[in-house]
């Protein structure tokens, strides 16, 4: 089959990638023209394609196009997107009618990349067979805030590796695994302390959860849930706080310019670094240095 004949109707595609917990991580968004349109899922490694916004229409994932199921799925699926487990090298149609878009975020399956980040074998048939058009919250919403939060994960590394491995956490626990049972849930005060430690000596640094995970001999999906537990923040937040209490040190020091207090707490723009702490403490850097000689 030809490429055009692999992909039809589709007007403009904009992939974005990024590795998130070792993971090879697309947020995709495609604008498709109307009338029918489609183009293929399938690659060599297994594929976890989760829509997280369709716009003007329903879209879905089957295994022929010659499935005129579209019409009677339309009214029976909720309207909040869907997940689709690819199997590789398998032939899987991501199929649309009258739609004008969709958000998507796709996780590549490697193997050896799971095992890494639960630290723990598969499930032998996790992979290998297909399940299309499957609803649940937890992707669903994990997934949203990958495709919402572009810019976020470009300055936290936390972030984006926190939500894919509660993402690849998630899709093994579909199908339980007996020997994850029973393991603690959260981290004792000397790890705590020893995480906590690392973030604060490397605060203006991007750092991968990975390497907190190690600090604690867990897996990074583990270890995720197991911070916060034993915090109340996810690492991210927690890192997050940590910048912003360190930049209220800054600002008490009147010579220092907001350019060189965001480069010195690990923004890489003073936009983003108002942002981050607009949300954190409800005002501007400026008028929160303001308000401390009011």
């Amino acid at each position: 089959m030809s490429s055009a004949e692999q992909a039809h109707n589709l007007k403009n595609v904009r992939v974005r990638t990024h590795w998130l917990s070792g993971i090879e991580v697309h947020a995709l968004r495609v604008d498709v023209m109307p009338g029918k349109a489609w183009h293929q899922l399938s690659g060599d490694l297994p594929t976890l394609s989760i829509v997280v916004r369709e716009s003007g229409g329903c879209c879905e994932a089957r295994a022929s196009l010659d499935d005129d199921g579209l019409g009677t799925r339309r009214s029976l699926r909720r309207r909040m997107g869907h997940t689709s487990l690819i199997p590789g090298g398998s032939t899987i149609w991501g199929y649309s009618e009258d739609i004008t878009r969709v958000d998507e975020v796709r996780l590549i399956l490697d193997p050896a990349r799971m095992r890494d980040v639960i630290q723990d074998d598969l499930p032998s048939n996790r992979l290998a067979e297909p399940s299309l058009m499957f609803f649940d919250e937890p992707l669903q919403v994990l997934a949203s805030l990958i495709a919402f939060n572009e810019e976020e994960l470009s300055s936290f590394s936390l972030l984006g590796d926190s939500l894919v491995a509660a993402m690849v956490a998630r899709l093994v626990s579909l199908q339980v695994l007996p020997n994850m049972q029973g393991r603690r849930l959260g981290l004792s005060a000397s790890q705590v302390k020893r995480v906590k430690d690392y973030i604060v000596e490397n605060l203006p640094n991007q750092i991968r959860l990975a390497e907190l995970a190690t600090l604690v001999d867990l897996s990074p999906s583990q270890f995720g849930r197991a911070f916060k537990v034993s915090t109340g923040k996810t690492p991210h937040k927690w890192h997050l706080d940590a910048r912003i209490d360190r930049a209220m040190a800054l600002l008490n020091d009147r010579r220092k310019g907001l350019v060189d207090i965001a480069l010195e707490t690990g923004f890489s723009e003073q936009s983003h670094f108002t942002r981050s702490f607009r949300s954190v403490t409800g005002m501007s850097p400026r008028a929160w240095r303001y308000a401390q000689v009011a």
